[in-house]
């Protein structure tokens, strides 16, 4: 029965079909006449309500000559909505192309009409879009679908009707071709404006501007030559100017320096007696000079005659004799020697005409000085010192003042080398001189502190202090410093003043010891009569600690093991025999600070050591007690510790036994831990029991108790871990797997085995196996996803490219029969029209040949509902 009343259905959307297409009327519903196909709108099965729409569809066709085709059913009998608008559309192919149109399919225009089928009952639409309005309105498949149907026809059709929902997506539709012929004509627009713009460029202003630029360029060029030839020029003038002056100035030089030289002999009465030694050999000398100077005078000029010349042949633009001119100038050859000049013509004259009168100032300056020397040198003798060192430096000046006496007018440029070498040794003998006094002045003080240390051990000794132990008598001290002190007056009447110097140091150093040697002597005996009252009392203390320590042992030996105490058995008499020493090296002590030995450092020494016995004496007596403090604790803390040991062994063997996913490991160390409970409760009963070895082995116990209870959380965390790892691989495999697409499907094989390993693991407890499967299998799940997504992606782009290329031949057979429409652009303006080359012929269009327009009907039917 449902196979008759499908088919059944299917005859009649065949009928209904037939009359939209044929006849160009659609039966009416049961009840009411068929209604005729007007105005682009065919109704089938529902009340025609459409006439809004026929106005719509007729404006639209007389603003912009496209034809809107719909179709309205009241039940497409089972069919899509997509299938139905094909089946209309080949059928109006057909007939287009047999001439045979009829009704609502009269004038069809496959590459100019759109048509929409809607099918009430179904809740359907199919609209179809020809490809060249898709291309240049962007009406692809995705826009037509979200932005026209869903937007505006299915939220219109909800709300107010089927009818006001088609008005509303015609109106759409029409809006965005509309804008979209508006962007194509401003941007035709656009490129003819560029194009004229271009074209009044390369014609007019290009042309210009080279011109231009060719006439800038070039005088440009000459004006920058212009400048650098009058730059140059004039900085050439310039460094001749400046080389003429210089020149010039030297041979002006010259001629002062020779006439000084020969006027010198006359015009200075000074040089009366002729000139002799190095006096004559200086005057010679600048004589010398000025000839060779003269010469270098003369080359300079042969350069000024060049570079003038050079300047001359200068053209009017060019830069090439200026460079020459500037680069011959700021030569070594060009440079004037003004300042060698000065240095060895005018200095030496100088020197000359003052030699007379600087000779008689330095004969009398250096007869002032040796008297000055002279007197300190004497005043030696009145501080006890000898001043022979200084004898031969005065007698050398003395020399020299005499020779200087005879040269002085013969030979001046001599005796003041001599007067000022002379003077020279004094200052450097004055020098010596002071270091001298000042080192005699502090060996005075040096004199002054060994006398006063002197006198405190005098002092001291007086009062009762015998300052005589061996090694820290002060007198020893004292002598010492005396003899440095002595020593550095021998070497300061030889002369050496560093070497007293040395000396003083250590006098100095002798004295600070002497010093204080005095005060810890003192210092000592203070200490002695601190630490000597204490040692008695802890000597007399030691009996009640020996008897206490005694008891201990007996305690002891009563109620624990040997074992236990045995290191500190003979404590006892260690601290007997450390007592012995004790008091002997308290009675040595007591003897060396008798006030009639007064050996204050030693017996410092024995009490400090006396000090050190009794403090090992009583600490072996304090180890017993200790001993017998811990003993006694562990006695009374044992047997708890074991029982709380017992009862957390008994609660962990439960839980592993109740536990499925605990391992070797964790059962191992929860027996070790009861086997140790079991030694520890066996210790313990003994008659004396080794108590500090059994609570060694309760602390074993707890350690391997926390042990075994840390690898049991550990197994039941990884257990969990790995379960829920393989669960979300599983997941992950269970959703590739089932991902399809392109034909195209994830090979999960690899992953499954993996997955199925990882499940082994667990059941075997080797859980790190099973996380480190887990995790294998999901990124071998992703890279089959990743690889499956990659080959459909690939499928799609080529079904896509094949998609277009099919398109591309259906344009290219569009355009070479001339089946239209076409907008073209031509210098006198935009051009459209269905045909522009129907003078070809008959049988270019689609009236009557085998050219049935097809191609504008690539693209697929768009569908959706509402």
């Amino acid at each position: 029965m449902r196979s008759l009343g499908r088919s059944a259905g299917r005859q009649g959307l065949a009928a209904a079909v037939v009359a939209v297409c044929l006849l160009g009327a659609t039966p009416a519903a049961p009840g009411q006449e068929p209604e005729g196909a007007t105005g682009g709108v065919a109704v089938a099965g529902v009340p025609d309500t459409f006439d809004t729409l026929r106005e719509k569809i007729a404006a639209v066709r007389k603003d912009s000559g496209r034809q809107y085709r719909v179709i309205v059913l009241g039940d497409g009998e089972g069919r899509s909505a997509t299938e139905v608008l094909d089946g209309i559309l080949q059928r109006w192919q057909r007939q287009r192309a047999d001439n045979t149109l009829s009704g609502l399919g009269t004038g069809f225009d496959p590459d100019n009409d759109v048509t929409i089928l809607v099918d009430e009952r179904g809740r359907a639409i199919a609209m179809r879009v020809p490809a060249e309005l898709k291309r240049k309105a962007g009406l692809d498949e995705v826009t037509i679908r979200s932005d026209l149907i869903e937007r505006v026809f299915a939220a219109r059709a909800a709300d107010a009707g089927v009818g006001d929902g088609l008005e509303k997506l015609v109106a759409a539709t029409e809006a965005r071709i509309f804008a979209a012929e508006k962007r194509e004509q401003a941007r035709v627009a656009a490129d003819q404006a560029r194009e004229e713009s271009a074209r009044v460029f390369r014609t007019q202003t290009l042309p210009a501007l080279l011109v231009g630029s060719a006439v800038a360029l070039g005088l440009a060029a000459l004006a920058a030559q212009w400048f650098r030839h009058r730059r140059l020029a004039r900085e050439a003038r310039r460094k001749l100017a400046a080389f003429k002056e210089e020149v010039v100035a030297l041979s002006d030089l010259l001629d002062d320096q020779q006439e000084r030289h020969r006027m010198l002999p006359h015009a200075d009465p000074d040089f009366r007696t002729p000139m002799q030694g190095q006096t004559q050999a200086t005057y010679e000398g600048v004589q010398e000079s000025i000839l060779r100077y003269r010469e270098r005078w003369l080359s300079l000029m042969e350069v000024w005659e060049k570079a003038e010349n050079r300047i001359k042949d200068e053209w009017w633009l060019g830069t090439a004799a200026s460079r020459d001119v500037i680069s011959l100038l700021e030569s070594a050859a060009a440079r004037p020697p003004l300042a060698d000049v000065a240095g060895a013509c005018r200095a030496p004259l100088d020197q000359l005409e003052a030699a007379h009168e600087t000779g008689r100032d330095l004969v009398g300056r250096l007869e002032a000085r040796l008297g000055a020397v002279g007197q300190r040198v004497a005043a030696l003798a009145a501080r006890g010192r000898s001043g022979a060192s200084f004898q031969a430096s005065l007698a050398e000046a003395s020399r020299a003042l005499d020779l200087s006496r005879q040269d002085v007018e013969s030979d001046p440029v001599l005796a003041r080398g001599r007067l000022e070498g002379a003077l020279a040794a004094l200052d450097r003998g004055d020098e010596a001189l002071a270091a001298f006094e000042a080192a005699d002045d502090r060996r005075k003080g040096v004199v002054g502190a060994i006398d006063g240390a002197e006198a405190l051990v005098r002092t001291r000794r007086a009062e009762g202090w015998l300052l005589a132990e061996p090694g820290a008598d002060p007198s020893a001290h004292v002598a010492e410093a005396r003899r440095h002190e002595q020593v550095a007056a021998g070497l300061l009447d030889a002369g050496e003043v560093d070497a007293a110097a040395g000396h003083l140091d250590a006098a100095d150093r002798e004295v600070a010891e002497t010093l204080a040697l005095v005060e810890n002597v003192a210092a000592a005996r203070k200490r002695c009569d601190e630490l000597l009252p204490t040692l008695v009392a802890r000597l007399d203390g030691f009996a009640a600690a020996r008897q206490t320590a005694g008891d201990a042992l007996r305690w002891l030996a009563a109620a624990a093991a040997d074992a236990s105490w045995d290191d500190i058995a003979d404590n006892v008499a260690k601290a007997d025999e450390a007592m012995s020493r004790a008091r002997a090296l308290v009675g040595e002590a007591r003897m060396a600070a008798d006030p009639g030995r007064q050996h204050f450092f030693r017996a410092v020494a024995l009490f400090e050591e006396a000090a050190r016995q009794l403090d090992w004496a009583f600490g072996c007596l304090t180890a017993i007690g200790e001993r017998q403090r811990e003993i006694a604790a562990l006695a009374e803390a044992l047997p708890g510790r074991i029982s709380d040991a017992g009862e957390r062994f008994t609660g962990l063997a439960a839980r592993l036994e109740r536990q499925r996913t605990d391992r070797a490991r964790a059962n191992e160390q929860c027996r070790e831990a009861g086997r140790l409970v079991e030694v520890a409760e066996r210790a313990v009963r003994v008659d004396r029991p080794d108590f500090p070895r059994t609570a060694q082995v309760v602390d074993a116990a707890d350690v391997a108790l926390a042990r075994a209870v840390e690898l049991a959380d550990d197994d039941d965390r990884l257990a969990h871990q790995a379960a829920g790892a393989i669960e979300e691989a599983d997941g992950l495999v269970r959703r590739v797997a089932s991902w399809y697409g392109e034909g195209v499907s994830a090979d999960v094989s690899g992953a499954v085995r993996v997955l199925e390993g990882a499940r082994t693991a667990l059941q075997g407890r080797r859980y790190e196996d099973a996380i480190a499967a887990a995790a294998e299998g999901t990124k071998l799940a992703r890279e089959a996803h990743a690889a499956a997504t990659a080959e459909a992606r690939r499928r799609r782009q080529q079904r896509e490219m094949e998609v277009q290329r099919r398109q591309m031949e259906e344009a290219f057979v569009r355009m070479s029969r001339g089946s239209g429409p076409w907008v073209i652009q031509l210098p006198t303006g935009r051009i459209a029209g269905p045909d522009p080359w129907s003078t070809l012929g008959p049988g270019t269009r689609g009236g009557g040949g085998s050219v049935t327009g097809t191609g504008g009907w690539s693209s697929g039917t768009v569908e959706g509902r509402w």
